[in-house]
């Protein structure tokens, strides 16, 4: 009875102590990496600039998004859960990675390329209709765009972000779920899981959870639909993208530098408050649009089973 609770009916550990060992490897992984990144980090700003962090306000922002101790952080979390991945897939399950949907990006440039510009598109009507609906103002027009450095390290951290989110919630989650269970409960248990992994973000709210789990489902279906994970990765990175360092939004409530910078006109449920657009409702008529827009005319090859 006590083994049935670790091992399923084939004689495979179960999916949710698989899930849950490579998370807790991620954290352990994420926690001695950022600690010996920051120790140094600190050490340095100590000897060289001593008065940069006089106070507990001063570190606190040195691991802001913006900052080069946060991105430094934010990257080291992602190659963290890339690493716990490739190690318990490889080693454990003894699988190639494409067996989770990371075929080679050759054979997957074409979705990869669609899905950036399906990502970039739909934040640019979620920033329009918030702009014309007065949801929203622009600090500054939309003809003085303020090019800067975070223009190139929102990019490259968002790429990480985009590739270590989708190889774990519909690469990985999905693929050990459905090992034992059926792909439909596999794939709303996933979308759960990427949901739930936010919830420590500021200002998360009931329609923040429902929007994740909309666009976790939108994910995993373009995943299951192109037969590969560069579809949804695609998206996942200019979605981000532009959301934080183009249109200047809360990204799932976390700050980023943008080309533009806008605020919202007050915190309500269209433009999602203190979370960002993915806390709004129009992010959730985005999302089902584009639903609609890949049934209709994306053709895919529905291999990934």
């Amino acid at each position: 009875m006590f083994k049935n609770i670790f091992i399923n009916k084939n004689s495979q550990p179960r999916a949710g102590w698989k899930i849950a060992i490579v998370f807790i490897f991620f954290i352990l992984f994420t926690f001695i990496a950022q600690i010996v990144a920051g120790g140094v980090y600190i050490a340095i700003q100590a000897l060289y600039y001593p008065d940069s962090l006089k106070t507990a306000s001063d570190l606190s922002k040195s691991f802001n998004l913006n900052s080069p101790l946060g991105f430094i952080a934010t990257l080291l979390q992602c190659a963290s859960m890339i690493l716990s991945i490739v190690i318990f897939w490889r080693k454990f399950d003894k699988k190639p990675l494409r067996d989770i949907g990371l075929i080679n990006l050759k054979d997957g440039f074409k979705d990869l390329i669609i899905g950036l510009i399906l990502g970039a598109v739909t934040l640019a009507i979620v920033f329009f209709i918030l702009l014309v609906t007065g949801n929203i103002k622009l600090i500054d027009p939309l003809n003085r765009p303020n090019f800067n450095i975070s223009a190139l390290t929102g990019l490259i951290l968002f790429i990480f972000v985009g590739i270590n989110e989708e190889m774990f919630a519909r690469g990985y989650c999905f693929t050990v779920l459905k090992q034992s269970t059926n792909k439909f409960i596999a794939l709303i248990v996933s979308s759960i899981i990427f949901a739930a992994m936010h919830s420590l973000n500021s200002g998360i709210s009931f329609l923040s959870y429902i929007n994740l789990f909309l666009f976790a489902l939108l994910a995993m279906y373009m995943t299951i639909k192109s037969g590969n994970l560069w579809l949804s990765i695609g998206l996942h990175i200019t979605w981000n993208y532009f959301e934080g360092n183009v249109f200047g939004f809360l990204v799932s409530g976390n700050e980023a530098n943008g080309i533009y910078n806008v605020r919202n006109t007050a915190d309500n449920i269209i433009n999602g408050g203190q979370f960002g657009p993915e806390g709004g409702l129009i992010v959730t008529l985005v999302l089902i649009l584009s639903f609609l827009f890949i049934w209709k005319f994306y053709k895919g090859k529905m291999i990934y089973d």
